[in-house]
């Protein structure tokens, strides 16, 4: 059964398919396995990030990293693939060369390695693609990789007690926070659900920062994988995660305003003036129209607003 995505997919043989991005890809797929995959090749892969987010967004599969004379090679697995990518191109988890694969990216880039991407079936366990993924580093064996036992948990080393007691009560798709700077595993939320009653993050706010590789207020990446090339841990309390991330919001809105507050001001009578924290909230309450009350604050349009209200931008503490 072939996989379908939204780009040419071209058949190889029975139950895989075959994707092709980039020159001089090579057509022959030697390797074989039990399950059903759709195999894109990526030459370039740091400047074909977009194209690799149309294919591997919210997909479950095995990566390969590998140089193109094929002498240096490493194998990983994630259920996130895009995400689980991404990571590898940000400075602060190649900073860490936590791991071999790590020590070898930062030291010469991404120019001469070809990314292969097997993305499986939405229907596969983890448990069938860490199998995939033992398959690969069973027939490539890999350099790279410090240990070619595939794990479902993303050690690859003896795990504390305490971290084995959190993973063991996770029920669902846990959801790992890290620090951006450093990729110190610092909280495993046990699911989505989890994360929004706890943290009050939204929820299309959360699914960019899982599908996209997007840091959430510059400060914390979400993984739903283990990251294993980092093995920084400083587990915080549930207290003191909340307590964490309202100080960073903090400082990321005073950073990054959200919006402008205004001030309406009613004709004729001054005490039925209003300040709003944003043009969402003054066109909701006067049951207006976002772009033409727009125009007024611009002065596009000029009087008064409906013939009663004059609105002004004001000013932040920070402006």
């Amino acid at each position: 059964k072939e996989k379908q995505i939204n780009i040419s997919v071209t058949r190889v043989k029975n139950f895989h398919s075959l994707v092709k991005i980039g020159n001089e890809n090579n057509q022959k797929d030697p390797l074989n396995s039990k399950y059903n995959y759709t195999k894109v090749l990526v030459e370039d892969p740091y400047n074909n990030r977009e194209i690799i987010a149309k294919v591997a967004k919210k997909q479950k599969g095995v990566y390969i990293w590998q140089t193109l004379d094929g002498k240096n090679i490493y194998v990983g697995h994630s259920i996130n693939l895009y995400n689980r990518i991404c990571s590898y191109f940000m400075p602060s988890i190649l900073k860490t060369k936590e791991r071999r694969v790590l020590r070898y990216l930062n030291k010469y880039g991404f120019t001469n390695i070809r990314l292969t991407i097997y993305i499986m079936e939405n229907s596969v366990s983890l448990e069938q693609v860490v199998e995939l993924e033992q398959h690969f580093i069973d027939s490539l064996k890999p350099n790279l990789n410090v240990d070619l036992v595939a794990s479902s948990s993303g050690y690859h080393e003896p795990m504390s007690q305490e971290m084995r007691e959190l993973l063991r009560k996770q029920r669902g798709t846990p959801i790992f926070v890290y620090d951006a700077n450093d990729f110190t595993l610092l909280y495993i939320f046990a699911s989505k659900t989890h994360m929004y009653n706890t943290i009050n993050i939204h929820h299309k706010t959360l699914d960019d920062c899982l599908d996209l590789g997007k840091l959430y207020l510059d400060t914390f990446f979400f993984s739903l994988d283990r990251i294993e090339e980092s093995n920084n841990t400083n587990l915080l309390t549930l207290d003191e995660i909340k307590t964490l991330v309202s100080r960073k919001r903090e400082i990321y809105e005073v950073k990054h305003p959200a919006s402008k507050a205004i001030l309406a001001e009613f004709k004729d009578d001054s005490r039925l003036n209003k300040e709003f924290s944003s043009l969402s909230s003054l066109a909701k309450e006067l049951k207006g129209d976002r772009a033409v009350i727009r125009e007024y604050l611009k002065g596009t349009k000029s009087g008064y607003y409906r013939g009663k209200w004059k609105f002004t931008y004001l000013k932040t503490k920070t402006e």
